[in-house]
C-alpha cells in the first residue's frame, strides 16, 4: 500500500515555500549510504511519477528549492523501500551530521537560554515558510517545548523533523549526555495549529 495517496501528493505540491538545497543533499546522502546509487535512482523515478522532474545531482546546497520537493524526497524513500517511521526518524537524525555549519552553530551555544534564542532565526535562514517558536523553557526541569507552525506536509515528515531536531540539539550538549526530542502534539492527529516537540536533556 502506498505511503502517500495521489490526493496527498497533489496537496503537498500546492504547498508554498522553499528550502535550501542542503536539505536535499542530506536526504540523498542517507539514501546512498543505505541503498546505494540504484536506490537513489529509484527514489528519483518515484518523484517523477508524482509529477516532478527531480535530479539530486542538479541541487546546489545554498540555492532555494520548493519545500514540497523535499517532502516528496523523504516520502519517495519511504514508499520505495517500505521504510517505517523509525527509518525516517533516523534519516532526519543523520541530516545535521553532514553539515559543518549546523554543528558549529549549535556548539557555539551550550547555554540553553542562548540556544533557545537562536532556534527561530536558524529556521528562517533555511526555510521561507513556517515558523518555530520556543513555547516554554524550564531550566530546572530541563525541558523545552517548541511549536512549529504552518509547515505540515505528512505525519512521516514529523518523524524526520523529530530526528533532525534531536541530533541538532545534541550538538549543544556535552559529549555522551542525554538529549531527546519527541513530538508531543501533531496537527494531523490532535487538532492543533502546530507541531509540538518536547526537548529533554540532562
Amino acid at each position: 500500500m502506498p505511503v502517500v495517496s495521489e490526493q496527498e501528493i497533489k496537496k503537498i505540491l500546492r504547498k508554498k515555500g522553499k528550502v535550501r538545497g542542503a536539505a536535499f543533499q542530506s536526504i540523498g546522502d542517507f539514501i546512498l549510504k543505505r541503498k546505494g546509487p540504484d536506490g537513489l535512482a529509484r527514489c528519483e523515478d518515484q518523484i517523477k511519477k508524482w509529477g516532478v522532474d527531480f535530479h539530486l545531482s542538479e541541487i546546489a546546497p545554498l540555492v532555494w528549492y520548493p519545500i514540497a520537493w523535499g517532502a516528496l524526497f523523504v516520502l519517495a524513500a519511504q514508499d520505495v523501500f517500505a521504510w517505517s517511521e523509525t527509518e525516517i526518524r533516523e534519516m532526519g537524525g543523520d541530516g545535521p551530521k553532514i553539515s559543518a555549519i549546523v554543528k558549529l552553530m549549535f556548539k557555539l551555544f551550550p547555554n540553553v537560554e542562548q540556544l533557545a534564542g537562536q532556534i527561530p532565526g536558524f529556521w528562517r535562514k533555511n526555510y521561507t515558510v513556517g515558523e518555530i517558536e520556543v513555547a516554554s523553557l524550564d531550566k530546572a526541569k530541563k525541558v523545552m517545548i517548541l511549536h512549529l507552525r504552518d509547515c505540515a506536509f505528512h505525519p512521516s515528515l514529523c518523524r524526520y523533523i523529530e530526528g533532525f531536531a534531536e541530533t541538532t540539539f545534541r550538538f549543544s550538549r556535552p559529549k555522551n549526555s542525554f538529549a531527546q526530542v519527541k513530538e508531543t502534539r501533531c496537527s494531523f492527529n490532535d487538532n492543533v495549529p502546530y507541531e509540538e516537540y518536547t526537548v529533554r536533556w540532562e
